[in-house]
């Protein structure tokens, strides 16, 4: 004992190498600590010099960006790294300290890495960027070890020498100051509460009442707020955060609530400040809005666990295993499904409307027909053909007049421009008549030659208009793939459709009559229409009271899992809940705005302290209910929101489209009250507004304004969230986008430039398709920049999570084997309302799956863990995915940020 008292035995000259992360074990310890470290011989020092120079220079050792180098060279060099020791060992014989260390961490530390790793990238496992983060994860720890050695390696040596953990990305430091929440600068976005004001038309004039109303509006949506923070025990930033649940039905729903669960795990659900939704999506965020926002007295229940976003109360609350309350939306999934008898009273209900429709056309084409009668009475058709020519001639002597006395005379263009469309449209009147004449007297000679019976004329002519309308409904579906061919195909069958229904009903009634034989028929007529007008609410034919019947008893749900009476608006309680903003679209096909030319529609949004749009300015919520009474509470807002079919559907609203839907009743959209509005008010939206779907001219000017679905202007939902100038955005893309085109982002992109100057700058390459259809990545990482306002010094910066629905190919196996039995999955057509459990549980699954891989180390930085920050959580998605923001002030427009996350790669310079 004596005589190992000066001795430094292995154990001790190791012991800095063991500890929480260790080189060495007790194993180690165990075979060799006994061992004396004497001064290393020159082998050793010249083979620990030698694999130094491997370790700072071949092989990766530090973090480099996401899109620098290949997994596949890095798992190689790494993997090379036996064979240079190999040789190394075999060069310095009697290097035995050396030998130990070395193969010791290659074969415990190095070997499992590589062993695994080959195996995986031989299956291709390395295309897909959550597999990569993966091995870029377990790539980073190996690194460790590598440095660890390196150190040890300099104490065999007996030098100090260049230390490779030192060494830092610039960018890492250039990002983290940039997003800092201790860098207080205009460049971080500040919260504006109700948003910015559009560069679309608002509210004109802009009065000072106006402005108080909006003044008072947004303090009491920043009360609501600040409440839930405090409840949440959250610091009171000056920034804003927002979730948003993309539009898709039934599909982005439980896609959406897949991605809830995986940031309800982490803790991170509390941290947000708004939940901003379009139509399916709104099923999802709806719920949480029934559920943590009803009124006190409602949500408390003593026989129930709490409810709230924290991930250790319900609905989140996981123990032997999902809530009551999820397992109640996976039995609504096919909420649209009913009885026999519930289907055959929603059969009745559309027959209804259509029969309402098609009495209003026959209406309209019979006072066409009786005029047509009168005419051909009053004008013989001889002296018709002659008119129709005087006047063709009338019409192109009319256009040279008007272009020379446009010249001779300048001061009278305006009266010229604004008589030309009243002149030529009387011009053309008579050749009009004369076609329709000639058209019907073929119709007689037909009719005379095979049908001389008149009394089957009507039920003849029924039968033909049923089977025409028919066999349109089954050509439109056919050529629903030629997206050039339908329009044409489209419009020209419906000109055909009303000139044979006018024909027919001139047939029908031509009998010869006298003048006041016209009247007898025409008085009925006209009777009838003016009851229907003073009687009929457009409203009460539309499908949109049973949609919302369904999807409340669906979604919006209590503390004990049974349907509740959907919340107002104005009841909803801001302690619990995430603040809601539902999206719709206002429907203006006929707005004169040129704001409105090429979108026909403008966002609408409802929330607790207010709802409107920027073309007509926001009232407040408690003014919108009260202009429309019970209808309109929680239920009608997410019902709104997705009603997805209807007459008037925003950027795609076409003429013909809105006249076969209106004409079959398709219509699951609302007229609502405008609280705002001076034209004298009515009771209901009565024939006027049935007609203004009918011939999609519907615009803002009216009493009532036609409101749906919010996919039809904006169908991702984070507009409502960059008007408020939110810092971090989290968006959750269900759509239907089989080809990965992105075209609720990209529409995002011209939105939100066009209406606020935003710029979000977005690279989507790893989302798309590759040839395997499969994509590289789930998610993108995205910075906003907001440009400056009114006193501001410079542009201010937010962040964007972008989380698609994608495939990658390493999902767990219910997943790769349902896309097996259904090749359209994950993009089945949001028509398909009507999931299985097996197909709700696929696509819940897969949102879980995707929100997951938001938290892999190699992505954040950090382990993994129940309680994840949300600057954190971004900050370090900013290290991963962004490049710094001062080379775009030096060299012009930055580059679109490089996709993926930190990763050690580097390009071997050697065999």
């Amino acid at each position: 004992m004596l005589e190992d008292a000066g001795k430094v035995l292995w154990r001790d000259a190791l012991s800095a190498w063991g500890g929480d992360d260790p080189l060495f074990d007790d194993k180690f310890f165990e075979a060799y600590g006994h061992r004396e470290w004497l001064d290393p011989p020159d082998s050793d020092r010249n083979a620990a010099y030698s694999l130094h120079v491997e370790l700072i220079s071949r092989i990766s050792t530090q973090p480099l960006a996401y899109n620098e180098g290949s997994e596949k060279a890095a798992l190689k060099s790494i993997y090379s790294l036996f064979g240079t020791a190999r040789t190394l060992t075999q060069a310095a014989a009697g290097a035995y300290i050396f030998e130990t260390i070395v193969w010791h961490v290659l074969n415990t530390h190095v070997r499992p890495f590589t062993a695994k790793w080959h195996a995986k990238a031989n299956k291709g496992d390395l295309r897909a960027l959550d597999s990569s983060d993966v091995f870029r994860a377990e790539l980073r720890s190996v690194q460790k070890k590598l440095l660890a050695l390196d150190t040890l390696l300099a104490k065999v040596v007996g030098a100090e020498w260049y230390d490779a953990r030192e060494v830092s990305r610039p960018g890492d430091d250039a990002i983290e100051k940039e997003m800092a929440d201790q860098f207080v600068t205009p460049r971080q976005a500040v919260w504006k509460p109700m948003g910015e004001p559009s560069s679309v038309a608002v509210v004109r004039p802009r009065t000072k009442e106006y402005a108080a109303e909006l003044d008072r509006l947004r303090a009491s949506e920043e009360k609501f707020v600040k409440a839930r923070r405090k409840f949440y025990n959250l610091k009171d930033e000056k920034w804003s955060s927002g979730l948003a649940l993309s539009g898709g039905g039934i599909r982005s729903a439980t896609f959406a609530m897949g991605v809830l669960v995986s940031l309800s795990r982490r803790n991170l659900l509390p941290q947000f400040d708004y939940l901003s939704t379009v139509s399916g999506g709104g099923y999802t965020g709806s719920f949480l809005t029934q559920l943590l926002g009803s009124p006190k007295s409602k949500l408390e229940d003593p026989k129930n666990p709490k409810v709230s976003l924290r991930a250790s109360d319900l609905p989140f609350k996981r123990e032997e295993g999902e809530s009551l309350l999820l397992q109640r939306l996976r039995h609504g999934a096919s909420f649209l499904s009913g009885g026999a008898w519930e289907r055959f009273s929603v059969a009745m209900f559309q027959a209804q409307g259509i029969f309402i429709n098609l009495l209003l056309l026959v209406l309209l084409i019979s006072l066409l027909a009786n005029a047509q009668i009168v005419l051909a009475q009053l004008i013989p058709s001889s002296l018709v053909a002659s008119l129709a020519f005087s006047c063709l001639i009338a019409f192109f002597v009319w256009a040279i007049a008007l272009q020379v006395g446009r010249s001779l005379v300048p001061t009278s263009r305006r009266f010229l421009n604004g008589l030309n469309p009243w002149l030529c449209a009387g011009l053309l009147l008579a050749p009009l008549l004369a076609v329709i004449q000639a058209a019907n007297g073929g119709a007689t000679w037909i009719r005379e030659t095979w049908l001389p019976d008149r009394s089957l004329l009507m039920g003849y002519a029924l039968v033909f208009l049923l089977l025409f309308g028919a066999t349109l409904s089954i050509g439109c579906a056919l050529f629903i793939g030629f997206s050039r061919t339908r329009p044409a195909l489209m419009s020209a069958a419906t000109i055909i459709f009303i000139v044979l229904s006018e024909g027919f009903f001139f047939q029908i009634l031509n009998g010869g009559q006298d003048y006041g034989q016209t009247l007898q028929i025409v008085a009925p007529i006209v009777a009838a229409g003016a009851v229907l007008f003073i009687t009929f609410s457009a409203n009460t034919t539309s499908l949109h009271h049973y949609y919302r019947t369904k999807l409340a008893k669906a979604f919006l749900l209590d503390s004990r899992a049974e349907p509740a009476s959907p919340m107002k608006m104005t009841d909803f309680e801001a302690e619990r809940a995430m603040f809601p903003i539902i999206n719709c679209a206002l429907n203006v096909p006929n707005s004169k705005m040129p704001e409105m030319r090429g979108r026909q529609s403008d966002l609408f949004s409802f929330t607790p302290v207010s709802a409107g749009a920027n073309l007509i300015g926001h009232s407040a919520m408690s003014a919108w209910e009260e202009a429309n009474g019970k209808q309109l509470d929680l239920a009608s807002a997410m019902a709104l929101s997705g009603a997805a079919v209807s007459p008037q559907m925003g950027l795609k609203t076409n003429r013909y489209g809105s006249f076969w839907l209106t004409l079959l009743n398709l219509r699951l959209n609302l007229w609502l009250k405008n609280p705002r509005s001076q034209v004298p008010v009515r009771y209901f939206p009565n024939l006027w507004n049935l007609q203004k779907e009918l011939f999609a001219s519907a615009d803002e000017k009216g009493a009532f304004l036609n409101i749906s679905d919010g996919g039809h202007i904006e169908n991702l939902g984070v507009y409502e969230l960059l008007r408020r100038r939110c810092r971090f955005i989290v968006a959750v893309d269900g759509e239907n986008d089989s080809q990965m085109t992105f075209h609720a982002l990209t529409n995002l992109q011209r939105l939100a430039y066009i209406d606020h100057g935003v710029v979000i700058e977005a690279d989507l390459d790893d989302l798309r398709k590759g040839e395997d259809g499969l994509s590289r990545s789930h998610f993108r990482f995205c910075r906003i920049r907001y440009p400056s306002g009114a006193g501001d010094h410079g542009e201010e910066i937010g962040y964007l999570a972008y989380l698609k629905l994608s495939l990658t190919g390493n999902e767990g196996e219910f997943i790769r084997r349902y896309k097996f039995d259904e090749p359209a999955f994950p993009h089945h057509p949001t028509a398909n309302q009507f999931f299985t459990e097996v197909q709700f549980e696929a696509y819940r699954a897969l949102g879980e799956h995707v929100g997951d891989k938001m938290f892999l180390p190699a992505i954040t930085g950090f382990q993994d863990k129940d309680d994840v920050g949300l600057e954190e959580w971004f900050l370090g998605l900013g290290k991963s995915f962004l490049d710094p923001l001062a080379s775009a002030k030096a060299g012009g427009p930055s580059r679109p940020p490089n996709p993926g996350v930190q990763a050690d790669i580097d390009k071997p310079s050697g065999p």
